[in-house]
């Protein structure tokens, strides 16, 4: 087994209109890590996290999941790497909230039988067994994209990508998503949340990665790189700033 769950080398991304998505990134990744993502709008936080299931593939440079050239590998890659976007409607395709987590594993061809018993599963472990019935589109906030992770879940990704996954929501929603996401990283799954607001989860994090003008800036543990966080653009947490350190949200 490789080292590292994800290995990427000097990757660059520009679109077809010239725009640079992303420039020269290098950076390893370890399995169980739980990593903040943090960059103001436009610092290549997106395009970035694009690359890693091979929604993107890099102009120049590498990116290896679990030792595989991604862009060789890409069906294996994207059962190994979830994405939930930040909008979750995006994601969601199914009338109720049963067909729209088994939508990955039908286009799978798995057995009915296996499909019910892994829905049933993810929907009891998310707390969204009582839902299964409902249209998607009358859930609340919160519940959308707890969906949007249970769609990803019942794939069993070993890690799972969130871009932005807390915005819009009101404080029930978010603590609801951010429960979540922290039992998925216990339970062993490698988390990446890309956000422009680190106070929510920077509790949890083992980890924050700051970029800005489409490159790394800054890579290190928590607690020193809370105090780089506004020179790139990024709102140190409250807690931090008023010489608290780092609190749980809510």
């Amino acid at each position: 087994m490789p080292k590292n769950i994800i290995d990427i080398q000097a990757i660059c991304y520009t679109f077809a209109d010239g725009y640079v998505g992303i420039k020269n990134i290098s950076v390893s990744i370890s399995k169980g890590e739980f990593i903040i993502l943090a960059g103001k709008n436009g610092s290549g936080k997106t395009t970035f996290l694009r690359h890693l299931n091979g929604l993107l593939l890099p102009d120049s440079g590498k990116i290896f999941v679990n030792g595989y050239d991604v862009s060789k590998h890409l069906v294996q890659t994207r059962k190994t790497v979830g994405m939930v976007f930040q909008d979750a409607d995006t994601q969601i395709v199914g009338d109720t909230v049963f067909d729209e987590v088994a939508f990955g594993l039908e286009n799978l061809n798995v057995k009915r039988t296996q499909i019910n018993e892994k829905v049933t599963q993810v929907l009891e472990d998310l707390n969204l067994f009582h839902l299964k019935e409902r249209n998607p589109s009358t859930l609340s906030g919160g519940e959308k994209r707890k969906l949007a992770i249970a769609g990803i879940l019942v794939m069993n990704p070993e890690i799972i990508v969130f871009d932005e996954p807390f915005s819009n929501l009101d404080y029930p929603g978010t603590i609801q998503v951010l429960s979540t996401i922290i039992d998925l990283n216990r339970s062993g799954h490698t988390i990446i949340i890309a956000t422009h607001d680190v106070e929510t989860v920077i509790c949890e994090a083992t980890r924050i990665i700051i970029m800005e003008d489409r490159q790394i800036k800054k890579d290190g543990n928590p607690l020193d790189m809370i105090k780089h966080l506004e020179s790139h653009g990024v709102r140190e947490p409250c807690s931090s700033k008023f010489g608290l350190g780092i609190k749980p949200y809510g």
